[in-house]
């Protein structure tokens, strides 16, 4: 827990946002550090930006005393065990599709850190994401299972996975989570993303002396926004992070905006892009279109199904039926309105007493 000693009066939120801002064309300086600082290491954590944090820390950006410096040191090396950990549990699981013949990507965290940021070690993260072709997603998950994956919450149907689902999310060695991406949302912009396009013009890094395929970094950063936007209910302020150093990258420009809009995506791309604005980093053209974006009275709509957590399966359910075709509506509602038996026993088993027998939201 950081001392009190060496703190000054700076509101929290705001000396975040900055932290997170660190590095960036015009970002302000972070000057020292908030009046109350209990728990800062707690939200630097939560927030994904102990890395960020101990980078500013290294180069003079934040000034600690000693025993600062220590704690943030030891927090900074358990985030970065923490990475090592799943950067092991992604390598073996792409060694078993790359033997079952699957084409694989990997997204978010661990590819972010290895591509966008200047050094790994500024990006920390807490699991595994691997986008599959629409038709490897049951075969690259069998897969994994057979190797020694737990998948807590069978599929609602035979075919939903590979249909309808975001992501299968499956347990591997204990905790650690590993989640197989069809596409990069849920509801109903995770139907309107042309799938055909995530899988073009990979992007390598290297990873333990492997080439490890991801996307470029336009379709990262349309990713990002999109998870920002419709993802948790708060974003994380080491994502949003991420979606400045995405929109400053040299192969990212306003041609990614004609990407969004083909997908339908333009608007939760828009109101993801406009959370760099509490960065208060030099705006690129990009950020400048999202401000300037006006979102329609049908995106609105759509929006809404992410608002909050209350409902939030619910209403993405009803919103995706309306953007898909008669014959795929018929068996995304004959799914969710007659599960398989082994989802139902799954949920049962899982939920507490008061909520058995209701959708997960």
């Amino acid at each position: 827990m950081l001392t009190r000693p060496w703190c000054r009066s700076i509101d929290e939120e705001a000396w975040l946002a900055r932290l997170a801002a660190y590095g960036l064309p015009g970002a302000p300086p972070i000057d020292g550090l908030p009046e109350d600082a209990s728990d800062l290491l707690f939200h630097t954590a939560r927030h994904k930006l102990i890395g960020m944090l101990a980078a500013a820390v290294a180069e003079g950006g934040v000034t600690l005393e000693d025993d600062g410096i220590a704690q943030v040191a030891r927090a900074h090396e358990g985030a970065m065990r923490e990475s090592l950990l799943l950067e092991e549990v992604l390598l073996e699981a792409l060694t078993v599709l790359d033997e079952a013949g699957i084409d694989h990507r990997v997204l978010k965290g661990s590819a972010l850190a290895h591509t966008v940021h200047p050094d790994p070690v500024e990006r920390s993260y807490g699991d595994n994401d691997i986008l599959l072709d629409l038709g490897d997603v049951d075969r690259g998950v069998a897969a994994l299972i057979e190797a020694g994956a737990v998948r807590p919450m069978p599929p609602l149907s035979p075919t939903f996975d590979r249909g309808f689902a975001k992501s299968v999310t499956l347990c591997w060695h204990g905790p650690s989570e590993l989640d197989i991406h069809r596409t990069l949302a849920a509801g109903p912009y995770g139907h309107t993303i042309r799938l055909a396009d995530l899988t073009r013009d990979p992007v390598e890094f290297a990873l333990a002396g492997r080439m490890i395929r991801t996307l470029p970094p336009d379709l990262h950063l349309l990713h990002g926004a999109i998870h920002v936007a419709l993802g948790d209910v708060e974003a994380r302020l080491g994502n949003v992070g991420d979606l400045a150093l995405l929109a400053a990258h040299p192969e990212v420009d306003l041609d990614t905006v004609a990407a969004a809009q083909e997908w339908q995506c333009a608007a939760p791309v828009a109101v993801g892009l406009r959370t760099t604005a509490e960065l208060g980093h030099d705006r690129t053209p990009l950020e400048d279109w999202a401000h300037e974006y006006e979102v329609s009275s049908l995106d609105r709509r759509r929006l809404a199904a992410y608002a909050d957590r209350d409902g939030r399966f619910r209403r993405q359910a009803r919103a995706s039926r309306r953007v898909l075709s008669w014959r795929d509506r018929v068996a995304f509602s004959r799914a969710l309105l007659v599960p398989s038996r082994a989802n139902r026993a799954a949920r049962d088993r899982s939920q507490p007493m008061s909520l058995r027998g209701r959708q997960p939201d």
